[in-house]
């Protein structure tokens, strides 16, 4: 770039001369031009060196636009290996998402299984409780009405000792129908009922027939007389009535 610069320069200064009118007198234009060529020179190793150092500056615009685009071609390259592992941190995080979602599917189904179980084992301690409530009411009822049965033999002989007195007016009577009284009361709380058995049409479910009688007031098939009175504990037979069946 100097040297082209420089021959350009060179043609102009020789056309400066070709263009400058001799005299005949050598010494004269000679003294004149000896006296312009030194600036003309120094003109010339000024452009030479303006010369030189535009070309070093575009000799460094020039580097600089390698630089440049040696870094755009970097940045290119950093920019495509960016996508790159965009796309592979894209696959991997895809990749845990459907891991979890096979996990959260996976939880799911033991959840369910084991609420399945839980309902089973809810409902199977359920029907214990229930079938521990009847087995337990079924004791009770049966403690209960064997109680209640020994109890009833004492209550007979108070019916005995009743019938025994008879019309009796004094204290004892008194005192005994009390008792007898009282005592019924408390059975009755309990569930007792006694049967009624007397002029009633005799039934096997309610009455144990013990013997007959032949009667003509009372119709054949019905009961005539209460030999031990029947009771129901809690609407159940706790003990027939025994009785004497009329007949013809």
């Amino acid at each position: 770039m100097e040297n082209k610069e420089e021959l350009l320069k060179e043609k102009e200064l020789d056309k400066r001369d070709e263009g400058t009118p001799r005299g005949t007198d050598r010494e004269g234009p000679v003294t004149e031009e000896s006296g312009d060529r030194p600036d003309t020179a120094r003109k010339i190793a000024d452009s030479g060196h303006t010369g030189a150092d535009g070309g070093e500056e575009r000799d460094r615009a020039g580097e600089d636009d390698g630089i440049s685009s040696s870094k755009h071609r970097s940045t290119k390259a950093a920019k495509k290996i960016s996508r790159k592992e965009l796309l592979k941190l894209i696959s991997k995080k895809n990749d845990m998402l459907q891991e979890m979602e096979r996990e959260i599917k996976k939880q799911k189904e033991e959840l369910k299984i084991k609420e399945d179980r839980l309902l089973r084992v809810a409902a199977e301690f359920e029907n214990y409780k229930k079938r521990t409530r009847r087995e337990w009411e079924l004791l009770e009822q049966k403690a209960k009405a064997e109680l209640i049965t020994d109890i009833l033999g004492v209550l007979d002989d108070f019916d005995r000792a009743l019938e025994a007195l008879g019309e009796r007016d004094d204290h004892v009577a008194d005192g005994v129908i009390l008792i007898v009284t009282g005592l019924k009361d408390i059975l009755m709380r309990a569930g007792l009922r006694e049967i009624d058995a007397l002029g009633q049409r005799f039934d096997p479910q309610f009455h144990e027939a013990v013997g007959g009688v032949e009667s003509e007031e009372i119709e054949e098939g019905f009961i005539a007389h209460v030999v031990q009175k029947g009771y129901e504990l809690n609407d159940q037979l706790l003990r027939p009535a025994k009785v004497i069946v009329s007949k013809k």
